[in-house]
């Protein structure tokens, strides 16, 4: 198999759509992120990146604290929204009738109207090149029951955006297998 050589700045696989909340009272912000992660299980551990020009990362760099909502599809416009517009301009809350939900640990608040919501405490940073990464354990999970079978994300319920080269997509096909079916 021939191979094209692409520049290496290129996203190979999907990323979640991710709006991150941070920030407190007046002042919260959402920031829509393409560099949203898992990188431990126990304990969990996620990663953001960001420009520190971006507006939120002066809140970040305030609390400490950040909130994962994960849109559905039917809500990826408001989104698309939060990544094309600065909070120093524009309070997305109000101009997407957004509803801030108190979470049970962190100070930031939630996105009420999105489904799935991760309350995160920064626990370390790195400056890497032109974004700073946030490694925020999860202290708590939150989703609408209608996503949720036997205490986890039921994946045939699965209706959240990815994005990848500057394009959402949908996840469609299904489930392809468990992990560890080719030990049957």
């Amino acid at each position: 198999m021939k191979k094209t050589t692409l520049s290496p700045k290129i996203s190979t696989f999907p990323m979640p759509v991710a709006v991150v909340s941070v920030g407190t009272g007046e002042e919260a912000n959402l920031i829509t992120l393409g560099y949203v992660g898992k990188v431990c299980a126990d304990p969990p551990i996620v990663v953001i990146s960001m420009r520190p020009s971006r507006h939120s990362y002066q809140l970040i760099e305030k609390h400490g604290e950040f909130v994962i909502n994960y849109p559905t599809i039917d809500q990826l416009k408001a989104a698309d929204y939060c990544g094309t517009r600065s909070g120093r301009d524009v309070n997305k809350w109000k101009e997407l009738n957004l509803t801030k939900e108190e979470a049970t640990i962190v100070r930031v608040p939630m996105i009420k109207d999105f489904p799935w919501n991760m309350e995160c405490k920064v626990i370390n940073k790195i400056e890497l090149g032109t974004h700073i990464c946030y490694f925020g354990e999860v202290i708590a999970t939150h989703s609408d029951p209608e996503y949720v079978k036997t205490n986890s994300l039921d994946p045939k319920q699965f209706n959240f955006p990815t994005y990848i080269a500057g394009n959402y997509l949908e996840i469609k096909s299904g489930i392809l297998g468990k992990h560890g079916f080719s030990e049957e």
